[in-house]
């Protein structure tokens, strides 16, 4: 069963879940990642992106499962 606690879920607009769509292709070169695979992986290179030189103790945990 599912862990409940370890997924969210959002509410997008249709032309935001299209464009997911269209870059999940492009991304990683070679593969097609899911929507939610896609998503995170957008959040995660902006949050490392944005918060590169700082002296935060933030980090994006990953999955052990990627």
């Amino acid at each position: 069963m599912t862990d409940k606690y370890k997924y969210q879920s959002i509410s997008l607009r249709t032309q935001t879940v299209d464009v997911i769509k269209n870059l999940s292709d492009k991304l990683v070169h070679g593969q097609k990642l899911s929507n939610a695979k896609t998503v995170q992986k957008l959040v995660i290179d902006t949050f490392e992106k944005l918060n590169k030189g700082n002296d935060n103790d933030t980090q994006v945990r990953k999955d052990k499962s990627e």
